[in-house]
């Protein structure tokens, strides 16, 4: 199994952020916060399909394997 792939399915199984691999805080109007969570070492930005949208290279690394 790719680095890559592994990655992902730790995100997508993690119950804190639902799959997302990133927590949102906020109260709808003015207050928002945003932080990686731990199932997501690498600072993956995921869209809510679960396509990922950011990864610092991290795929180049995963195809060079």
């Amino acid at each position: 199994m790719s680095k890559m792939k592994e990655i992902l399915d730790e995100i997508y199984n993690c119950e804190n952020c639902n799959g997302l691999g990133n927590l949102c805080y906020g109260d709808g109007d003015e207050f928002f916060d945003y932080e990686t969570c731990e199932c997501n070492p690498y600072g993956l930005i995921l869209d809510r399909d679960g396509d990922v949208l950011w990864d610092d290279g991290l795929l180049l690394e995963a195809v060079a394997e």
